[in-house]
């Protein structure tokens, strides 16, 4: 196992060889030229980071140095292109992109839109792909798709899926010849990625932003076995339509626990965690550590540590990270002291994935 961490345009080559130091094998960074700038402006931009310079690369000289850099240090570069879509009048520009990034031999390309693997494909580019969390590669089958059709070295798997849910599609892709990498901290889409197609703005907070509090989601709805309830569908047939089934029980639950209308007025902390646990929830946003040992024993090749444009918590973050995946045994005690903040870790809306146990004995106690 290994990590593979975002890189921007306030990195160095020393910070480069720091990172390598902390388990990083691989890096992946985005690339917006001036031209596509003076049309689009960063609202629309080819890596889904439309935040401004910080985020990606503007100048080729930069990403040279970079690309020099990373693999002086014996790690590997992938350049992503992973917007979700793309407007057939942007394909020219992308296409100038492609050709300016292949001067620098990157190792690969962080894929999202099947449109642009197939436009790859026609421009002669022979380079590994990695399938972005936001294709949707929700099972073995879609997995295969993209591999019979394409060159692809791994797949991002989708971050709403469960731990159970990745070892099942571990377990099926064995002998595929593709590895898999799993998001493990970091800001945490609170829908579906893969299927929204709207534009994250630079200029406030995205629209999904503006429902990021807890008492606004939806899954707040359902009842902790709902992705049970799920699996069932496909396991029982028609026979889950009867009364007293589970799939009764749970759209009972959702007639009766209805939403209340939020109050935007609540301070930083909405969830009831406490001062304490504002400064891991600005540093980690979410966190994904306690499921490392479920990862590393089923098979997971890769962790991704995202956190382009966070120059201030790469360090931090990555250190962490590192800890927990070289740990022998890195268990919800390790890493809730690595995070040191039991509020922050109470709180299961911080989890990227649900580890049950590492909630257990707080819940007991």
């Amino acid at each position: 196992m290994f990590i593979t961490f975002g890189l921007d345009a306030n990195d160095t080559p020393d910070r480069i060889r720091e990172y390598v130091k902390y388990g990083v094998e691989e890096f992946f960074a985005g690339f917006v030229p001036r031209d596509w700038l003076s049309k689009y402006g960063w609202e629309v931009c080819p890596n889904r980071r439309p935040l401004g310079g910080g985020y990606n690369f503007t100048q080729v000289s930069e990403l040279a140095e970079m690309s020099e850099a990373v693999h002086k240090a014996g790690a590997r570069l992938n350049l992503a292109i992973n917007a979700h879509d793309n407007g057939s009048e942007r394909v020219p520009y992308l296409r100038d992109m492609v050709e300016t990034m292949e001067q620098f031999n990157p190792d690969g390309y962080v894929v999202a839109d099947p449109a642009i693997m197939f436009c790859l494909k026609e421009w002669g580019i022979r380079r590994p792909l990695h399938i972005s969390t936001g294709t949707g590669c929700f099972s073995m089958e879609s997995i295969k798709f993209f591999s019979d059709k394409f060159n692809i070295r791994r797949v991002v798997i989708p971050r709403k899926l469960s731990i159970s849910e990745i070892a099942r599609i571990v377990e099926q892709t064995r002998g595929m010849n593709v590895e898999l990498e799993v998001m493990i901290i970091g800001y945490r889409c609170y829908f579906n990625d893969e299927n929204c197609h709207s534009i994250h703005s630079g200029a406030r907070r995205n629209l999904c932003g503006d429902m990021l509090l807890a008492k606004m989601h939806a899954s707040n709805r359902f009842p902790d076995d709902w992705k049970d309830v799920a699996t069932d569908l496909h396991a029982s047939g028609i026979e889950v339509f009867k009364e007293g089934t589970r799939l009764n029980e749970f759209a009972r639950h959702l007639t009766t626990n209805q939403m209340t209308p939020y109050d935007y007025s609540v301070d930083l902390c909405a969830n009831g965690c406490g001062v304490e646990a504002v400064l891991p929830k600005t540093l980690y946003q979410n966190c994904g550590l306690c499921s490392i040992k479920h990862f590393r024993d089923m098979g997971i090749d890769c962790l991704k540590v995202p956190l382009r444009g966070a120059t201030d918590f790469k360090m931090p973050t990555l250190a962490i990270v590192h800890a927990a995946m070289t740990a022998p045994d890195p268990n919800p005690d390790f890493c809730r002291k690595l995070i040191n903040s039991p509020a922050f870790c109470d709180a299961r809306i911080h989890c990227y994935y649900d580890v049950p146990e590492a909630h257990v004995k707080r819940e007991n106690g």
